[in-house]
C-alpha cells in the first residue's frame, strides 16, 4: 500500500496541470494483466437529475476504479454510478420474454404468434390460445427470425457505465473517464540472427499486446509500462480485482518515436503514433529496430544442471556492446544462416527485466560435439571434522576448431581446493569456475582435490 501511495503522489504532482484537449482514448498497458484506460468524450447533458450512459467500456472493467471528470463545460456532479454488463443475446431476450407474446417467422414465411412457454437450443414452444391452446413446438433450425416488441429492460447491446448526474445547466461537456481493466497484457519478444563467427547478433525487438478486455480501443495513444507493480489482490463484490485508478494515472505527452522514460521504479514506453488495439486480437508492434550487439559464445558444464555441455550467449546491455537501454522481460529467439543463406532456428530463452549495463545470459541448447565426463575418483576422512574428495573431469572436443569450456563446481560448507591441475576462479562462496581450452579432436583432463571441514 505504501508503494501505491508513493506512485500516486509522484504521478499526480507531475500531471496536475495536464488535461486532454480533445476527444480520444489513451491506454497504458502493464505487463501484469491490466491496463489503465483514459477515455475523453463529448457528452450532452440535460439540466436537473437524469441518467446518462457511457457505452463501449471494457467488459473486464473494475467498476471500483472509475474516475469521472469534466474537462470543459459547466460543472455537474455524479450522484450514482452503475456498471451494466448484461449484454443482449437471443437466449437472454427469449428468457426475458417467457410468458409474453412474440412473433416467430418460419422458413416458409409462416407467422406464428403466441405466448412464449419455453425454449432451448433446438425448439421454441408457443401457446397460441392464452392458456387454452393450441400449443405449437417450432424447430429453431427452421425459424427464419423471431420478432420481439422491444428490447427488454435491463439488457444492453454494449458494456456501459451508467451515471445519475445532476446538472444546473444543459449543454455539451467534454468529460474524461479513467478506469482500470484486466484481461489485457503485453510482453516483449526479441529476434536475433547470430553472425558466422558467433561473436555478434543482429537483434530486433517486438511488442505483443493481447487484448481480451471486451472492447476495442480505436486510434489510441498507447503507453507500455515494464516492471513489477505491486497490486492488492483483494476481490470486490463483483468478483473483479480492485485497485485505485488514480494511483496509476499516466497522461504525459507522447515524445517522438518509441521513447523510453523512467516512471517511478519502472519504465514507460510511449508509441509515437496512435494505434488501434482491437478486442480479441494479438497486436505486434516494433519495439526497437535491429541493432548489432557484441556477444560471446560460452560452453559451460555444470554438473548440477545435468551431464550435457550447455551453449550460452552472453553479452552486456551497454552502449559499447550495441544496446544500453532498459530491456523488458520477454522471449529471445535466435537464428543463424546455413550454407545456403537460409535462416535456421538455433534456440530460445527468456530474459527478465534488464536495466542498462547489466549482463544477459541466453541458454540456447546443448553442444553436440563437446562432451564432459566428471568422476569422483577418491574420498577420504582426514579427521573427525575434515574430509577430502578427488575429482577428475575429462573434456573432449570433437569439433574441427578449438573450444574453451567453463567447468563449474559447487563446493558446500567450509572448503578449500588443496590441489589442482588448472587454475580456477572463486566466483561465489559456493561456486568455482575453470576455463579449460581443448584442441580440435582433442581431450583435456582436469584434476582437483577439495577439502571440506565440518
Amino acid at each position: 500500500m505504501r508503494s501505491l501511495l508513493l506512485v500516486a503522489a509522484a504521478l499526480l504532482l507531475g500531471l496536475s496541470g495536464l488535461q486532454a484537449a480533445e476527444p480520444g482514448v489513451s491506454i497504458t498497458i502493464y505487463n501484469s494483466d491490466m491496463a489503465l484506460v483514459k477515455d475523453v468524450r463529448a457528452m450532452e447533458l440535460r439540466s436537473g437529475v437524469h441518467e446518462v450512459q457511457f457505452p463501449d467500456v471494457a467488459q473486464r472493467i473494475d467498476p471500483t476504479s472509475v474516475h469521472f471528470k469534466i474537462l470543459e463545460g459547466p460543472d455537474a456532479s455524479v450522484w450514482e454510478q452503475n456498471y451494466r454488463f448484461d449484454l443482449a443475446s437471443s437466449s437472454k431476450i427469449l428468457d426475458k420474454y417467457l410468458g409474453m407474446e412474440i412473433d416467430v417467422i418460419g422458413e416458409e414465411a409462416d407467422l406464428f404468434t403466441g405466448r412464449l412457454v419455453s425454449f432451448d437450443g433446438s425448439s421454441v414452444v408457443l401457446d397460441q390460445g392464452r392458456g387454452a391452446g393450441p400449443v405449437v413446438t417450432l424447430n429453431r433450425e427452421k425459424v427464419s427470425y423471431i420478432r420481439f416488441p422491444s428490447l427488454p429492460a435491463g439488457l444492453i447491446s454494449r458494456p456501459s457505465l451508467v451515471w445519475k448526474i445532476g446538472a444546473d445547466e444543459a449543454g455539451e461537456r467534454l468529460v474524461e473517464v479513467t478506469y482500470v481493466t484486466s484481461s489485457i497484457d503485453w510482453h516483449a519478444e526479441y529476434v536475433g540472427v547470430i553472425s558466422e563467427a558467433d561473436d555478434r547478433i543482429d537483434l530486433a525487438a517486438w511488442v505483443s499486446i493481447d487484448n481480451r478486455s471486451g472492447t476495442s480501443y480505436e486510434e489510441a495513444q498507447l503507453d507500455l509500462v515494464a516492471g513489477d507493480v505491486h497490486r492488492v489482490r483483494a476481490r470486490g463484490p463483483d468478483g473483479l480485482r480492485a485497485m485505485d485508478a488514480e494511483a496509476l494515472v499516466t497522461g504525459a505527452k507522447a515524445a517522438p518515436e518509441f521513447a523510453e522514460e523512467a516512471l517511478f521504479e519502472y519504465y514507460l514506453y510511449k508509441l509515437d503514433t496512435p494505434a488501434t488495439v482491437a478486442d480479441r486480437e494479438i497486436k505486434q508492434l516494433t519495439f526497437f529496430p535491429s541493432t548489432m550487439v557484441a556477444v560471446e559464445k560460452v560452453f559451460e558444464f555444470d554438473y548440477h544442471r545435468g551431464s550435457d555441455v550447455r551453449v550460452l550467449l552472453e553479452f552486456t546491455n551497454s552502449e559499447g556492446a550495441g544496446l544500453g537501454r532498459a530491456l523488458p522481460a520477454g522471449k529471445v529467439r535466435m537464428y543463424k544462416e546455413d550454407s545456403a543463406d537460409d535462416l535456421q532456428f538455433i534456440g530460445e530463452d527468456m530474459i527478465d527485466h534488464t536495466p542498462k549495463d547489466e549482463d544477459v545470459e541466453l541458454y540456447l541448447g546443448n553442444a553436440f560435439d563437446v562432451k564432459v565426463e566428471r568422476t569422483r575418483t577418491d574420498q577420504r576422512k582426514i579427521t573427525d571434522r575434515v574430509r577430502e574428495e578427488d575429482y577428475e573431469v575429462s573434456v573432449r572436443n570433437h569439433k574441427e576448431t578449438s573450444v574453451t569450456v567453463r567447468l563449474v563446481e559447487h563446493p558446500r560448507g567450509y572448503w578449500e581446493v588443496t590441489d589442482t591441475t588448472h587454475e580456477f576462479e572463486k566466483v561465489e562462496s559456493n561456486r568455482i569456475e575453470f576455463e579449460i581450452p581443448v584442441e580440435p579432436d582433442g581431450e583435456t583432463v582436469v584434476s582437483y582435490t577439495i577439502r571440506y571441514e565440518s
